[in-house]
């Protein structure tokens, strides 16, 4: 399968913070090795939680880039890809302006490792990691995927796209048909995506929208059962609504989507 496309930016946090660990001090000086511990003394003592200090004590350089060597080699070595296209998010993104029922990713905490641009770097240097700008790495997955290609990331997301998957945190290939490719789609316009902030249909989880889409034999199918479920929502407007979920998960296909968005095929 070639070439591998490999989304870089969940190996960033992976090694990242597999190279550190976080201990908690409390106002009185000790160190405590969970939130929780830190938290129970706090309130032993009387202190404010609040004033908790996380203390993040990171390997050298050297030990977090040899994991992501180590990690990236793996991912060749399980796809026989004979060439690797890595891809890291930039700064800009779509749907920050798409968004007007929540803030994008708005509740995402911004904690990074603290290698975080020494990984980033040594993937641009060292491997040719391919920065994207105005959309995410995970679209470009997408709008590079082919019948010879294989996607490599631990998004569940990019489940929505056809073709041949490889998860690195759980070593699974597995091949996503059109209608699996379909169905992840639709099935998350029911439950949304709490990582990123998007709501979905309220009070719709995992079980539910799989017992709305259990009949389903088509696409279409899918669409008009999702369709139904917005209208019977709290959304005032069900269809914007619907619109604007779809254009916050939907997986870019072409690099001109990004300007004309994902518009309902039916």
């Amino acid at each position: 399968m070639n070439p591998a496309l490999v989304d870089g930016d969940p190996i960033v946090y992976i090694t990242g913070f597999a190279a550190e660990e976080s201990v908690y001090e409390t106002p009185d000086g000790l160190i405590h090795p969970t939130p929780g511990k830190a938290k129970e003394h706090c309130e032993l003592i009387g202190c404010d939680p609040n004033e908790i200090n996380r203390l993040v004590e990171a390997e050298p350089k050297s030990h977090v880039l040899h994991l992501v060597k180590n990690l990236l080699e793996r991912v060749e070595d399980a796809t026989q890809a004979n060439e690797m296209r890595i891809f890291l998010s930039g700064g800009s993104n779509f749907r920050d302006s798409v968004a007007t029922i929540r803030p994008y990713k708005g509740t995402r905490p911004d904690n990074k490792p603290v290698h975080y641009n020494n990984i980033r770097n040594y993937m641009i240097d060292h491997w040719g990691a391919e920065v994207i700008t105005g959309m995410e790495a995970d679209d470009a997955l997408a709008i590079n995927q082919t019948n010879e290609s294989v996607i490599c990331t631990i998004d569940k997301d990019l489940d929505m796209v056809e073709g041949w998957h490889y998860n690195y945190n759980t070593d699974r290939l597995y091949d996503v048909s059109p209608y699996g490719a379909a169905y992840s789609f639709y099935r998350q316009m029911l439950t949304g995506d709490t990582t990123d902030n998007i709501p979905g249909v309220p009070r719709i989880g995992k079980k539910t929208a799989d017992k709305l889409l259990a009949d389903c034999k088509t696409e279409e199918d899918m669409f008009w059962q999702v369709m139904e479920a917005y209208e019977y929502s709290s959304y005032e407007k069900p269809y914007e609504a619907l619109v604007e979920m779809g254009r916050l998960l939907w997986m870019l296909r072409d690099e001109k989507e990004s300007k004309e968005l994902w518009t309902p095929k039916y």
